[in-house]
């Protein structure tokens, strides 16, 4: 793991207000898409490089440099690469590399969060920044895609891995989710899959309601920032071997059943926008039109 000084998302959080003693409180950030207003990075180890490499397709995501200016931290892992905000708390973005093979073993999970070790104090969310919440320790890379590695597993739990998700979020439409990408993985052999969190307030799609602001809760001693909502973009093969992508975009929230998961897609550039963060950045400008610009339909 190497520390970087990058761009972040929106790092400047300004305080709404704060109420002593409580475990979550609101704050104020600059939002990244307003109507109001890399390749691999030197210095890495020559395993953090291949690891880059494996789990990240068509390059590692990069940030856009007009963002506001804050610490992170580039984790890469056998299992998944991560870009880690010293100043949130929680992921960027993360990007795994899946195969069917590593789907199909009988590992099971053992719920060892942790923090991250790669991490200063400081730079990290600690366990007592959940306790309490009301917010599940929401896994970006998922435990239940590491299924035969003991280490790769284990890993998925560090806190560098997770975010706060509202547990009706957590535990119902996107642990859904992820096991209808799963599907996909075993049925295409193997893909990509990143996955992240936002902070989006759709009033900033609109000129007449924009502030420039998004409002966002914190948690614990360490002021974990809660996303508004999260992204998860797959990218495979399909039998022709043509690459496909699909995103998916979800509020921070409880959904109702019955799951209807295409009224969740969104283009992959949406999403951009959105984030600040270029996801596949060697892609060619033909392959980047196809897999971005368009929301793909979803996948049967």
């Amino acid at each position: 793991m190497k520390n970087h000084f990058k761009i972040l998302i929106a790092p400047l959080l300004v305080s709404a207000f704060l109420i002593s003693g409580c475990a979550t409180h609101s704050v104020s950030r600059i939002a990244v898409f307003s109507a109001a207003k890399t390749t691999i990075e030197a210095g890495l180890s020559q395993q953090e490089s291949a690891d880059v490499i494996k789990n990240c397709p068509f390059g590692e995501p990069k940030l856009d440099e007009t963002l506001n200016v804050g610490p992170t931290d580039l984790i890469a892992r056998d299992g998944y690469v991560l870009m880690h905000s010293a100043a949130d708390k929680i992921p960027l973005w993360v990007c795994e590399y899946v195969v069917k093979d590593q789907l199909t073993g009988s590992l099971n999970r053992d719920d060892k969060f942790q923090p991250d070790p790669l991490l200063k104090k400081g730079r990290r969310a600690e366990l007592i920044d959940y306790k309490g919440s009301g917010y599940d320790r929401g896994h970006q890379a998922p435990a239940g895609d590491q299924t035969k590695d003991v280490t790769r597993k284990l890993e998925t739990f560090y806190l560098s891995n997770m975010a706060p998700q509202a547990p009706a979020l957590n535990q119902q439409i996107w642990r859904e989710l992820e096991t209808h990408v799963r599907d996909w993985i075993i049925e295409r052999g193997s893909g990509y899959v990143i996955t992240g969190p936002m902070f989006y307030d759709p009033k900033e799609e609109n000129a007449a309601t924009a502030t420039g602001v998004v409002k966002h809760k914190v948690i614990g001693p360490d002021e974990v920032a809660v996303p508004t909502h999260f992204y998860k973009i797959v990218v495979a093969k399909d039998s022709s071997g043509q690459w496909q992508s699909i995103a998916f975009v979800m509020e921070n929230r409880k959904y109702t059943k019955p799951y209807d998961f295409s009224k969740y897609i969104e283009s992959v550039e949406w999403i951009q926008e959105r984030t600040g963060i270029n996801f596949m950045p060697e892609l060619d400008t033909v392959e980047q039109k196809r897999l971005e610009r368009n929301a793909s339909p979803l996948w049967n």
